[in-house]
């Protein structure tokens, strides 16, 4: 069993339905067309991960392996990728937003394997937020949910 090198949490904004996992460096700043809810589209330097549910705030829990790592039980597997890392060093954050600071360094320039798990959303997490958006609308004092979904991405070379 591969044993695990390290491991960070990210909290992005879901914007779009959709956050990216980017090379720090060299990136394509534009989605490709084409983008589906279990589908992890990659460009030059980034994938982006679509979400079931429109803007909130989530989790992902980003763990690096230093060989491939097995499947995970838990979660909806998004998909496997391969993302080319030019910096050695790799964010998740929000479309519009920057990372602010927030990298992982990885174990230099090179390819790695990618694979996303998703554990919740779909539609009841979708009907939370969307009633936490009317019920504020109406002048509710309440919070917007943050345990909509959240995801685990794995990254090995």
């Amino acid at each position: 069993m591969t044993e695990l090198h390290q491991s960070r949490i990210f909290t992005p904004q879901v914007e779009y339905s959709l956050f990216l996992i980017r090379d720090e460096d060299d990136y394509d700043s534009q989605p490709p067309e084409g983008i589906g809810i279990a589908y992890l589209p990659v460009a030059h330097g980034v994938v982006y991960v679509a979400s079931t549910v429109q803007e909130h705030e989530t989790t992902a829990q980003v763990h690096v392996w230093p060989g491939t790592p097995p499947q995970r039980a838990e979660g909806e597997l998004l998909g496997q990728v391969a993302l080319f890392s030019k910096s050695g060093r790799v964010s998740v954050h929000s479309m519009t937003g920057g990372p602010e600071g927030q990298w992982l360094e990885l174990e230099g320039p090179a390819q790695y394997g990618l694979r996303v798990y998703r554990i919740g959303g779909g539609p009841a997490a979708q009907a939370r937020r969307d009633e936490a958006v009317r019920r504020i609308g109406d002048g509710e004092d309440i919070e917007m949910p943050t345990d909509l979904e959240s995801y685990v991405i794995d990254m090995w070379r």
